[in-house]
């Protein structure tokens, strides 16, 4: 019998999951810990990069030309970004308004491909800020400072960062509890490890193997907050606090699978959209039950905010 990876439970019966974004239909093996009710793949597949094509969605980024504020904004650059957390409407600013991240503080964007998001913070006013992923095909050096380093977590410097970010990446590591161990080490003593998943919630209940978020084979773990909190108190991190920020991909997304339609259309290789098959009315009835699951804590994806 396989044994959970989070905390070693047997894990008994498995089920088969298609994957879809593609539209390939390999089946993969799952099964759920019947413990931390964690949801993970029993084999990951020997030649896993064949499921990251060229096409891939994140390869397909567009990295902003990094540009200085002025003096003056980089003056009072504090008070600036402390505007921003009032009043932002920006994804960034609402991650990172639990903890009032301050521009000079040191920030490592981890799993972050060439590195759009750390050149567009750059802009917005964090200026020590740098990535790194060990799968990219080479470093990247933007200038001022920003840069992507092709290394694994264990080669950087420890105790170093203010701020460690992963932004859908944690679910694509196979070894969760080194991952969350290195970064650790690499933070300075009270900085927080900013973790945002997919998570095992009412989605996964209504659609089973059609749930969009399994992504199967690319995520190996879908997690639950049982399974960061048992992460957390073996790695020495403390669980702060949690935020659902589901949306309605999580209802629209499984229904093209039930019907057996991918996210990526064969013939060009775009991806759809949910206009192309849902009318304005389902697409908010999505959005407010998202909304509602959310404030329940019942959605399907979180940010988990861990501080060393």
């Amino acid at each position: 019998m396989n044994s959970c990876k989070i905390c070693n439970t047997g894990l008994g019966s498995t089920f088969n999951v298609r994957e879809m974004m593609l539209g390939l239909r390999d089946e993969f093996a799952y099964a759920q810990c019947p413990s931390c009710q964690t949801i993970q793949i029993i084999d990951i597949p020997a030649h896993i990069e064949s499921y990251y094509p060229d096409y891939y969605y994140s390869f397909q980024h567009k990295i902003p030309p990094l540009v200085r504020l002025p003096f003056i904004k980089r003056l009072f650059g504090s008070f600036r970004i402390k505007k921003k957390y009032r009043k932002s409407k920006m994804d960034i600013f609402n991650y990172l308004k639990p903890l009032g991240t301050l521009p000079s503080q040191k920030i490592l964007d981890i799993g972050c491909g060439k590195g759009k998001l750390i050149c567009e913070m750059y802009n917005l006013g964090f200026t020590n800020i740098q990535g790194v992923d060990k799968y990219v095909h080479q470093e990247y050096d933007y200038g001022h400072g920003v840069k992507v380093f092709k290394k694994d977590l264990s080669e950087l410097r420890p105790n170093s960062y203010d701020l460690l970010m992963m932004h859908h990446v944690f679910e694509h590591m196979d070894d969760p509890y080194t991952e969350f161990s290195k970064s650790y080490n690499l933070l300075k003593k009270g900085g927080y490890l900013l973790v945002r998943i997919p998570v095992a919630g009412k989605a996964w209940e209504i659609y089973k193997q059609d749930w969009v978020q399994l992504d199967a084979p690319r995520h190996f773990f879908l997690h639950t907050t049982k399974s960061i909190q048992l992460l957390a108190d073996k790695t020495g991190f403390t669980l702060e606090d949690v935020i659902y920020d589901s949306t309605a991909f999580q209802f629209w997304g499984s229904e093209l699978y039930k019907r057996d339609i991918a996210l990526v259309k064969p013939d060009t290789k775009e991806y759809v959209t949910a206009k192309d098959f849902f009318s304005a009315d389902e697409i908010a009835g999505y959005e407010i039950s998202a909304e509602e699951l959310n404030s329940q804590n019942q959605g399907d994806q979180a940010i988990f905010y861990l501080r060393k």
